[in-house]
């Protein structure tokens, strides 16, 4: 029994260590930095026209209805799915065993860009090309500044489309449930992936800064996890434990 106990309270740790502390002890000291150095504006100076004084991308018809409406309209087909199939894992058989992954899919695709929604919604701070330094009339507000007396707050903090691609990581946080390896790598990828290729195109189309994106990255990230560990608790070894059933492939 003690070695169990003490196999459990390392598998706790080495989880924690993972997936809380690593991803806190990396993303803050760089989101932090992003705006100390001024460096989120170098890079939205990049794609900024000084001579128009504009971002000539912000209207561009490609990224506004490829990149901004298509690509958020594909995740919630894929939201949507997860809870259909949920729902029909009450009558399906072959969906019942697979319920609380189904569960925490759907539950992740939906509020962890839900609370990034709302994070947006409170928030001062206003989009690049609303700036008085980029042609417009807002004024920029550092991470903790409430917005001035009589101004209107600017609700564009953090990324809202690129919380669209970063719930994607749900899928990894799937694959451990389930015990696939192939998914848990897909899973990171294709949600780090897409967080970043949504929101790099609202950079350069001037409505967002880079670290608007990583900070949705890591709320989206806290979302997820905190939802993990409610639905199926922390692991109890270090091995992944494959659930029941051919659902998914294991590696």
């Amino acid at each position: 029994m003690t070695i169990r106990a003490t196999g459990t309270a390392d598998a706790r740790t080495t989880f924690y260590r993972d997936h809380l502390w690593i991803p806190l002890a990396v993303s803050l000291p760089l989101l932090l930095a992003l705006e100390a150095t001024g460096l989120d504006h170098v890079i939205s100076n990049g794609f900024f026209d000084s001579a128009t004084g504009r971002f000539p991308m912000r209207y561009n018809a490609t990224f506004e209805i490829v990149t901004h409406q298509w690509a958020k309209y594909v995740v919630v087909l894929i939201a949507c799915a997860m809870i259909a199939a949920w729902v029909l894992s009450f009558v399906l058989p072959a969906l019942k065993e697979r319920r609380r992954v189904l569960l925490f899919l759907s539950l992740a695709l939906t509020l962890a860009p839900a609370t990034v929604s709302v994070f947006k919604a409170l928030s001062p701070r206003s989009c690049p090309y609303d700036l008085v330094e980029y042609g417009g009339s807002a004024p920029y507000l550092g991470l903790f500044e409430a917005a001035p007396p009589g101004r209107l707050p600017g609700r564009c903090f953090p990324s809202g489309h690129a919380s669209a691609g970063f719930c994607l990581l749900a899928f990894y946080f799937a694959g451990r449930a389930a015990g696939s390896r192939r998914l848990m790598r897909a899973g990171l990828w294709t949600g780090f992936g897409a967080g970043m290729a949504f929101g790099l195109a609202r950079v350069s189309q001037g409505a967002h800064f880079l670290s608007h994106n990583l900070w949705s990255a890591l709320v989206c990230w806290l979302v997820i996890l905190a939802l993990y560990l409610l639905i199926f608790g922390p692991p109890r070894s270090a091995t992944l434990g494959p659930l029941p059933g051919p659902s998914f492939a294991q590696d």
